[in-house]
């Protein structure tokens, strides 16, 4: 990874750090979301009332939200 420039063009550098990582939740959800994954979680036992696998799989997806609801705003911010 490359350090930002420290001309004026640092905006435009944040920008396309911004985009390559809105580029890349879909991917980071996949591998988050893939079933092998998902089974590690689900043979550890339960939490409570709740399974591992369950709990895990609404982390992951709260997360995803939280993630792409956080670089939505700095990306729309910056139009």
């Amino acid at each position: 990874m490359s350090a930002p420039p420290s001309d004026g063009a640092e905006a435009s550098w944040l920008r396309r750090r911004r985009e390559d990582a809105a580029a890349a939740l879909p991917a980071l959800g996949v591998l988050l979301l893939a079933s092998p994954v998902v089974d590690a979680f689900a043979g550890l036992g339960v939490l409570g009332p709740v399974p591992f696998g369950f709990l895990y799989l609404f982390l992951a997806w709260a997360g995803l939200i939280l993630l792409t609801a956080r670089v939505s705003l700095r990306l729309s911010a910056e139009d």
